[in-house]
C-alpha cells in the first residue's frame, strides 16, 4: 500500500467556500476489509525522562478498554498502540496518557474506519442573542458525528463539520428545529469540493476519495499500478486549485527528510536551550553574589547592608532565586506532581524534592531570624541556600540539554539513510515506436509513478528502486548495501533507490515507490528496532520502579541519622559549618542525596546503544528486526549454515552427465528433463535447464554467450562451469519442451510427472520416441520410492562425484533409470574464512543439507566443517534446531530466507543472507543485504559489541549511584570533613544520564572484524617460503607462485600461515582495507 500527500492552494475560488490545504493519497493494494475495527495509532508523549515514566505510560494504554498492544519508545517520545475503534478512539487514548502526568498528542492513524468528513453550511433563524447561538452551538455538538459547528449570530449562518457516516444534514437541521429555531440548507460541502472529489472518482484507478473541507484534507484511494500521484494533483489542478505534494505530518514533501521525529527532537532542543539560557541570566548573578563578591576586599557595604530589615545579598538572591525555582523551574515540580499522583516517581520528583527543600528552608531561615529581630543584634546572619536551587535547575537543564543533543546523534545513522534519496528526478517520455526520448521533466522524487521511465546522470543518486533500461554504469550501493565496490549495472539489473550511478548515464524504470522502496522498508525495520525493548531492559525497568521512593527514604534516614547523633553529641560540635545547626547541617546531607542520585542513567542505558547499533548495522548492510533478537545473537555459541546458496553460491551447474540407456539420445534426455525441471523452482532444477536449453536452443548459444557443445564426452566438457552462467529463456524453453501432465513434487527428493511429446522419429538406437512417457528427476530417495534399484556401474560412476562435492540427480523414463546428471554448486570464497574465524571464537559451526552423505561430506571438508547434518528435508530442519537448542546451545541458522523459513523461526536468532533487495523476510531476525557470509561475523560482533556496550552503561549507571549516594550521605566527612554541596551533587546528576549517552555514542567508532582472507595470486617468481612449525595433518592445496606451484597443508588457524599471511599485509597495503590469513581457498 503506498501513500502519499499534497498540499493545494485556491486559484481564484470564492472567498466564503473553505478551500481544500491538503489532498493524502492512498493506494488500494493491500487495503484492509472496512468491518474490521482494529486501528493502530502513534502517540507523541513528551515529559518522560526514565524508564519508569516509559513504563508508567505503558501501563496506563494497556489498561484503557479495547487496547490490545501498546509499546512506549522513551527516546523517540513516542508510543505505539494497536486499539479496536468500537470500544475507544485515539483522542481517548491521548487522554489516557494525560491522565497520568504526560503531555500526549495524537501523530497519526492508521484506521479500518475512515470517517467521511463533510461541511454542511445553513440558514438559522430566530437567534438573537449571544445565548441564542450558544444554543444553537450546543445542540449541534451533540448530534452523532459533528466536529465542530461555528455560529455567527450576525449573519444568522451555522457551518457544520461533521461524519458523513454518522448523521446527515437533514437531522442536524432537525436538530436545530428541535431547539426552537428555524433552520435551511444554504450548501452542502461546497460546489468546489464536490466537483474535486467528482474528478478525483473520475480519476483511472481512483476507487474511493474523501475531502475535509475545513482542514483541506483528502484522502484518495488508488491503484498503483495505475495511477500515482502526479496524475492525482492533475486532477485536482483541473479543478481550479494549485497542489503539491507533502508529507504526513502536512511539511512540504520538498523539504526536509528527517521526518517529524527528527523536527520534533530539533524543537525539544531548542526548548531546552531558551530554557537553560534564561536560568542562567538569573544563576550567574546568584553564583557571583554568592560566592564571588565576598571574596572582594571592601564589598562587605553592599553584602551587609540591611533593606528593609533583611542582608542585601539574602533579598537579591531571593529575588533572583524564585523566577528560576517556580518559573523556569516549574516543568520540573509539575512533573513530580503528576508523578506523585500516579503513585510513581522519576526525576522530578527528586529535582522538585531538593530544590524545594532548599529554597523553603532559605526563606523561613532568613523570615524567622528577621521576625525575632536577630539581624537588630548584629550577631547573626540567617543562613541560607538560594544559590543552591537555581545552580541545581540551571545545571540540570543543562545536562537535559546536552543529553538532548546527545540523542539526536544517535539516530545519525537512520537519518543519514533517510536522506539518501535524492529530491528531484528526471522523468522521461519516449515514442513507443522509435524509442526516441520525446521529453524530459524534473518532478519531485515523491511524485515518482511504478513504470515511469528515469533519466540518471553520472554522480548523481538513483532517484528509486527499478530496473536498468539502457546502458551500464557502476554504481556504489555502499550506502544502502555495505558493498564497498562498486557494482557494474547492465541492462535488466535492478538499481536500488539512494545508490550513486557513476561513469554513465543509465535510464532505468521505476519497480517502486514510496514505501515499497527499498530504503523505505530498511528504515521501517530500523525504527521497529529501535522501538523494541531488549529483555535486559527489565533489569532497568525493576530497579527504576523502586528507585525514587529508595532514594527518598535514605534521604530522609540520611537526614534523621546525622540530626540525632549530633543532637546525642555522638560527634564534636566543631564539625558545624559556622552559623550551622544541627538540623541544618543534617539537612544538606539529606538534600545532597536526593538531587545527586540519577534514574535516567539507568533508563538510557539500553536503548541509547541500541538505537546506535541498530544503525550502526544498518550502515553496514545488516539490517536487525528487534532489540531481543540483537540480545539473543549476542549469546550464539552455535550457528548452523544451510548448503545451496549459503556455503555455495546458489549457482549450481552441470558439470558432467552419463546417459545410461544407450538408446536414449541427449536431445531426448534434454526434452524430458527440461519437461519436468520447468515445473519446478529449486536452485538444481535451474541448473538442469540451463543444460537442456544449451543442448537444445544450438541456433541461439552464440547470442546468448554460452559455451558450444559437441556430442558424447566433448559434450559433457562444454557444459562445465558454463550452464550455470546461461541465462534462461522460458518462453523460447518452453516451445522446445513437451507439454506435461499429473505434476508430483516430493519435497526434498525430487519431482516427476507424466510427459506427452507429440514429435516423432527415431532415436540414436533405432527404436521410436516415447510419445508419452512417465519421468522422474531427483535424488536416490526418490529412486527407491519408484522401486528401482541403481545398478554397480551407475555407483561407481556416482560415488566419486559425490566424494568431489557434486550432487547427482537421476532420470527415470517409464520406471528405468536412463541417466545421470552430476551438478555442482561452487563454494564462496569466503566461506572457508568466515567458518574458521567463528570456529576460532568459540562458535561452533555445522552444516544441514538434504543432499546425500558423500556431497555433504566433501562441502564441509571443503570449508572446514566437521558437523554435518545431510539428508534432512526442509520441513525436518527445525527440528534439527530444535535437537541442538535441547542440548543448551544458542543457535543462530543462516539461510536464503526462501525455503529455510521454518528453520529460521525456529533458531534463537535467523540470519537470512544475500536477501538483496527482498529484505522484508518475515521469519529472519536479522537481515543481510548482500551475499556475503562475512556478514554472519559482522552481525554477531555488532551483537556482541552493543551488548557490551549496555552492560557498560549499566555498570557505570549502577557504580555512579552506588558510590556517589554514600559520598553525598556524608560517608566521607568523618574522615576527610568533606560536605559534598548540594549544587555539586545537582550538577553530578545532570552529567551522569549526558555520560551513558555519550558512552553509546562509541559506538558509532565501530570497525567491523579484519577481512578474512578469501583467495591469494601471486604475480613473480619470488617464491614464498612457508616453514611449519608442526607437522599437522590436513588435506594438501596449491597456490600458483610465478609458474611454480608452493604446495601447504591447510589450516584453519588463525594468523597460521605465514606466506598467506604476508600476502595478507600486501593486500592491506595495496587497498587499505585489513585483513587476516586464516586459511586458503583454492
Amino acid at each position: 500500500m503506498s501513500g502519499a500527500y499534497a498540499k493545494l492552494s485556491s486559484m481564484g475560488k470564492k472567498d466564503d467556500m473553505p478551500c481544500p490545504s491538503e489532498i493524502e493519497l492512498k493506494s488500494t493494494l493491500g487495503q484492509r476489509d472496512a468491518s474490521e475495527a482494529k486501528a493502530s495509532a502513534v502517540l507523541s508523549v513528551k515529559g518522560m525522562t526514565c524508564a519508569a515514566c516509559s513504563s508508567a505510560v505503558e501501563v496506563a494504554l494497556c489498561n484503557t478498554p479495547g487496547v490490545t498492544r501498546a509499546t512506549v519508545a522513551l527516546l523517540q517520545e513516542t508510543a505505539e498502540v494497536e486499539f479496536d475503534e468500537n470500544k475507544v478512539s485515539a483522542e481517548a487514548l491521548a487522554e489516557a496518557v494525560e491522565d497520568v502526568g504526560f503531555e500526549a498528542a495524537v501523530v497519526s492513524i492508521v484506521s479500518s474506519k475512515q470517517p467521511i468528513l463533510e461541511v454542511v453550511q445553513l440558514q438559522v433563524v430566530g437567534m438573537t442573542c449571544s445565548a441564542c447561538s450558544s444554543a444553537v452551538e450546543g445542540v449541534l455538538m451533540q448530534c452523532r458525528g459533528v466536529s465542530k459547528a461555528s455560529v455567527s449570530l450576525t449573519q444568522g449562518e451555522v457551518e457544520i463539520q461533521y461524519d458523513a457516516s454518522l448523521t446527515k444534514p437533514e437531522e442536524l437541521i432537525e436538530a436545530i428545529e428541535d431547539a426552537g429555531f428555524d433552520a435551511s440548507l444554504i450548501s452542502q460541502g461546497g460546489l468546489d469540493s464536490i466537483h474535486v472529489k467528482k474528478a478525483l472518482l473520475g480519476s483511472k484507478g481512483v476507487s474511493k476519495a474523501n475531502i475535509n473541507v475545513i482542514s483541506g484534507l483528502a484522502q484518495v484511494w488508488y491503484n498503483a499500478n495505475t495511477t500515482g500521484p502526479r496524475d492525482v494533483i492533475s486532477a485536482v489542478e483541473d479543478c481550479g486549485f494549485g497542489a503539491e505534494l507533502c508529507q504526513a505530518d502536512g511539511s512540504h514533501a520538498g523539504g526536509s527528510k528527517q521526518g517529524s521525529a527528527q523536527s520534533s527532537l530539533d524543537r525539544e532542543l531548542a526548548n531546552w536551550w531558551r530554557s537553560l539560557r534564561l536560568s542562567l541570566m538569573f544563576t550567574v548573578p546568584v553564583f557571583f553574589v554568592a560566592f564571588v563578591l565576598p571574596l572582594i576586599p571592601g564589598s562587605e557595604w553592599m553584602t551587609d547592608a540591611m533593606i528593609f530589615g533583611f542582608p542585601c545579598a539574602q533579598l537579591v538572591k531571593w529575588i533572583l532565586v524564585t523566577p528560576v525555582q517556580y518559573g523556569i523551574g516549574l516543568r520540573f515540580h509539575r512533573g513530580a506532581w503528576k508523578s506523585i499522583r500516579r503513585g510513581t516517581a522519576n526525576m522530578d520528583v527528586l529535582v522538585s524534592f531538593g530544590t524545594n527543600a532548599s529554597y523553603i528552608y532559605s526563606v523561613i531561615s532568613i523570615l524567622h531570624h528577621h521576625f525575632m529581630g536577630h539581624h537588630e543584634t548584629g550577631n547573626y546572619v540567617a543562613t541560607d541556600f538560594f544559590e543552591t536551587c537555581t545552580m541545581i535547575i540551571s545545571l540540570i537543564l543543562m545536562g537535559k540539554y546536552l543529553e538532548c543533543s546527545a540523542k539526536g546523534r544517535t539516530s545519525e545513522a537512520i537519518t543519514k539513510l533517510m536522506n539518501l534519496t535524492p529530491e528531484m528526478a528526471i522523468v522521461v517520455v519516449r515514442d513507443e515506436s522509435t524509442g526516441d526520448i520525446t521529453s524530459t521533466q524534473e518532478v519531485l522524487s515523491a511524485l515518482i509513478h511504478k513504470g515511469d521511465l528515469l533519466r540518471v546522470l553520472p554522480g548523481s543518486r538513483v532517484p528509486t528502486d527499478g530496473i536498468v533500461i539502457e546502458g551500464q554504469a557502476f554504481v556504489d550501493e555502499s550506502m544502502v548495501t555495505g558493498e564497498p565496490l562498486p557494482v557494474w549495472k547492465l541492462p535488466n539489473d535492478p538499481v536500488i533507490g539512494g545508490t550513486i550511478s557513476t561513469g554513465n548515464p543509465l535510464l532505468m524504470r521505476a519497480t517502486r515507490v514510496g514505501s515499497e522502496t527499498v530504503l523505505s522498508q530498511i528504515v521501517r525495520l530500523v525504527q521497529h528496532a529501535q522501538m523494541t525493548k531488549a529483555p535486559v531492559q527489565a533489569f532497568a525497568d525493576r530497579i527504576s520502579a523502586v528507585f525514587v521512593p529508595v532514594i527518598v527514604l535514605l534521604s530522609f534516614l540520611t537526614w534523621l541519622l546525622w540530626f540525632v547523633l549530633g543532637v546525642m553529641g555522638c560527634y564534636p560540635e566543631s564539625w558545624l559549618p559556622e552559623g550551622h545547626t544541627y538540623f541544618l547541617f543534617a539537612l544538606l546531607f539529606g538534600i545532597a542525596v536526593v538531587v545527586i542520585a540519577c534514574p535516567c542513567a539507568l533508563g538510557l542505558a539500553t536503548p541509547t546503544a541500541v538505537m546506535v547499533g541498530t544503525g550502526v548495522a544498518a550502515t553496514h548492510g545488516i539490517l536487525i528486526k528487534g532489540a531481543d533478537a540483537l540480545e539473543r545473537a549476542s549469546n550464539v555459541d552455535t550457528v548452523v549454515f544451510d548448503k545451496t546458496g549459503t556455503v555455495t553460491k546458489g549457482k549450481p551447474a552441470v558439470t558432467d552427465f552419463s546417459i545410461v540407456d544407450s538408446s536414449l539420445s541427449l536431445q531426448q534426455l534434454c526434452r524430458y528433463v527440461g519437461a519436468v525441471e520447468s515445473a519446478s523452482e529449486h536452485p538444481l532444477a535451474r541448473a538442469a535447464l540451463d543444460f537442456c536449453f544449451m543442448h537444445l536452443s544450438a541456433s541461439h548459444i552464440t547470442a546468448r554467450g554460452a559455451l558450444a557443445s559437441a556430442g558424447g564426452a566433448d559434450q559433457a566438457d562444454a557444459s562445465k562451469g558454463g550452464a550455470g552462467n546461461v541465462g534462461i529463456d522460458r518462453n523460447h524453453l518452453a516451445s522446445l519442451l513437451p507439454s506435461t501432465e499429473d505434476v508430483q513434487v516430493a519435497v526434498g527428493r525430487g519431482i516427476s510427472c507424466t510427459v506427452k511429446d507429440s514429435s516423432s522419429g527415431v532415436s540414436s538406437g533405432g527404436s521410436s520416441v516415447v510419445s508419452s512417457a512417465k519421468v522422474a528427476v531427483g535424488n536416490r530417495a526418490l529412486m527407491h520410492e519408484l522401486g528401482l534399484e541403481i545398478p554397480e556401474a551407475v555407483e561407481g560412476y556416482i560415488m566419486p562425484q559425490e566424494r568431489s562435492g557434486h550432487t547427482c540427480v537421476m532420470v527415470a523414463v517409464n520406471g528405468k533409470l536412463v541417466a545421470v546428471l552430476c551438478i555442482s554448486d561452487p563454494i564462496k570464497s569466503e566461506a572457508i574464512g568466515v567458518v574458521a574465524l567463528l570456529q576460532a571464537s568459540g562458535v561452533e559451526c555445522w552444516l544441514v543439507t538434504g543432499d546425500n552423505g558423500r556431497t555433504a561430506a566433501a562441502v564441509a571438508n571443503k570449508v572446514g566443517l566437521v558437523n554435518v547434518l545431510a539428508e534432512v528435508m526442509p520441513g525436518q530442519k527445525a527440528d534439527k534446531i530444535k535437537e541442538l537448542q535441547d542440548s543448551g546451545r544458542v543457535v543462530a541458522m543462516v539461510g536464503d530466507g526462501i525455503n529455510d523459513s521454518p528453520a529460521l523461526a525456529a533458531a534463537d536468532v535467523g540470519i537470512a543472507i544475500g536477501s538483496g533487495t527482498d529484505i522484508a523476510i518475515e521469519a529472519a531476525d536479522y537481515v543481510l543485504m548482500r551475499d556475503d557470509l562475512e556478514d554472519v561475523v559482522v552481525a554477531l560482533d555488532v551483537s556482541r559489541t552493543t551488548l557490551r556496550r549496555i552492560r557498560l552503561n549499566y555498570f557505570w549507571a549502577m557504580a555512579y549511584n552506588t558510590i556517589m549516594v554514600p559520598v553525598a550521605a556524608g560517608a566521607l566527612y568523618p574522615a576527610f570533613h568533606f560536605q559534598l554541596p548540594p549544587w555539586v551533587a545537582g550538577a553530578c546528576m545532570a552529567f551522569s544520564s549526558v555520560s551513558v549517552v555519550l558512552s553509546s555514542l562509541l559506538l558509532r567508532r565501530y570497525r567491523r572484524p579484519v577481512h578474512v582472507l578469501q583467495s591469494v595470486s601471486v604475480v613473480g617468481h619470488s617464491p614464498i617460503e612457508y616453514e611449519s612449525d608442526e607437522d599437522e595433518e590436513g588435506e594438501e592445496m596449491e597456490m600458483l607462485n610465478g609458474g611454480d606451484k608452493l604446495k601447504y597443508k591447510k589450516k584453519y588457524k588463525r594468523a597460521r600461515l605465514p606466506g598467506l599471511k604476508g600476502a595478507a599485509g600486501l593486500l592491506a597495503s595495496m587497498t587499505g582495507r585489513r585483513y587476516t590469513a586464516l586459511a586458503s581457498s583454492d
